[in-house]
Parts: structure tokens; sequence; C-alpha cells
């Protein structure tokens, strides 16, 4: 690698913390040579067992800004993006600048609130209310609170437009799941040419057999 200090921020994906399950603290060992910045998009009250989202917005400004502290700090440094699921979109709303590469695992390319409604509606532990607070089966043993702004700014998100614009500020690299359980395979025929596409076989989250080959694949792109 290069003697600039070199530097990853992650985003994590939706209803979950800044570990993501595992994933991304996986991926953060597995590339010891790097800095690795992990951050929290979501409050959560352990106390209570509550994960409380937010709306898109307010992601895409501490994103924005944990990247603008860390040039500041780090000047001359390169710095990468690893962003999974629904943390790929904040990073194409923030359209970060001075970012080398980034890497998209598991992107949503379709945002239909109607998979979403059937996926969370007929579990009796969710209560999904659009005009007002929404509550999702746990996680991690957390109970996730979703508050309308989130929903009401989801309408309007264009995943694959994000992803296109992204890929005019940065080198962009998308990892797709082969097996991936939560989101359905779409048409990327309007997917910019200068994005790279790398499928993985594994589910949403690369567990199980799947986890050692997305690690390396990614030590491969970054290193």
């Amino acid at each position: 690698m290069q003697n600039k200090k070199h530097i990853v921020i992650f985003s994590h994906g939706f209803g979950v913390r800044k570990d993501d399950l595992g994933l991304l603290t996986d991926i953060a060992l597995a590339i010891p040579e790097v800095e690795s910045i992990l951050f929290d998009y979501y409050d959560v009250d352990q106390k209570n067992k509550i994960l409380t989202t937010c709306p898109f917005s307010k992601q895409v400004k501490m994103l924005n800004n944990i990247i603008n502290k860390t040039k500041e700090l780090n000047p001359g440094a390169i710095i990468d993006l690893i962003c999974h699921s629904q943390g790929t979109i904040v990073a194409g709303l923030a359209e970060p600048e001075g970012i080398r590469k980034t890497i998209l695992l598991s992107p949503p390319f379709d945002m239909s609130l109607e998979r979403t409604l059937k996926r969370y509606g007929s579990r009796p532990d969710s209560d999904i209310n659009l005009e007002g607070i929404s509550k999702l089966s746990p996680i991690d043993g957390l109970v996730r609170i979703v508050p309308k702004e989130y929903w009401t700014e989801r309408k309007n998100v264009k995943p694959l437009e994000e992803y296109n614009k992204l890929a005019e500020k940065t080198e962009l690299i998308i990892i797709e799941a082969n097996q991936d359980e939560l989101l359905p395979k779409v048409d990327l025929k309007n997917l910019s040419s200068k994005i790279k596409l790398a499928p993985l076989n594994g589910d949403h989250n690369f567990n199980g057999k799947s986890r050692g080959p997305l690690l390396k694949t990614i030590r491969d792109y970054l290193l």
C-alpha cells in the first residue's frame, strides 16, 4: 500500500448498529493495515432495548460530517467507503467528495414499500404506521422504532440514480449477493458503465462460508 495513511469509513444498514450484526466488524478486522471508522446512525436505549432509526436526510448529514472531520484530521490521507444494504443509499445521497474507492455490499436497487410492508406486516411483533411511529420486530435484541419521516423520505429515493451519481465522484464497486434473501433481482441496464459489478455467492449479510471470500475480495480491491 502507498505510504499515505489509509482510512476506511463504514456505512451500516437499516435498523442495526455500526457492527451490522458482525459484518462490518469482520471486514475491519480483515484489513488491519488501514484505520477503520465505524459509527452509529441510530440512537440506542440499552436499558429499554430500543433502537430508534432516523430518516435518510439525518444519516446523510452524519456521514458527511464524519467524512469531513476525517479529512480535516488526516490531510492527504487515502479515504475509502464500505457501505452495506441501505447504508449504500446513504452514501449515494451524500455524494461525498474526496473518496478514492467506494464498495457497496448488497445494495438495494428497488425500494418497493409494498415489499417492506409484506415483510414486516405479517409479524405479530411489528406495527407499521406510515403516518406515525412504527415498531419493527427486534434484531439483536433491540426493538426498532421508525419515525414517519423515514417513510416519507424513502418514497422519493431512487437508488439506481444515486449510485450512478456516486460513480461520478469515486471509483465504485458493487458486490451483489447472489443468494440475497431480502432483495429482488432487478434489471441493471441503466447502471452506469463506470460501476464495476462483482457478484459473489452469499446471503444479504454474507454469512457462513461466504464471509471468507467476501473479505478476500474486499482486500483485493482496497489494498
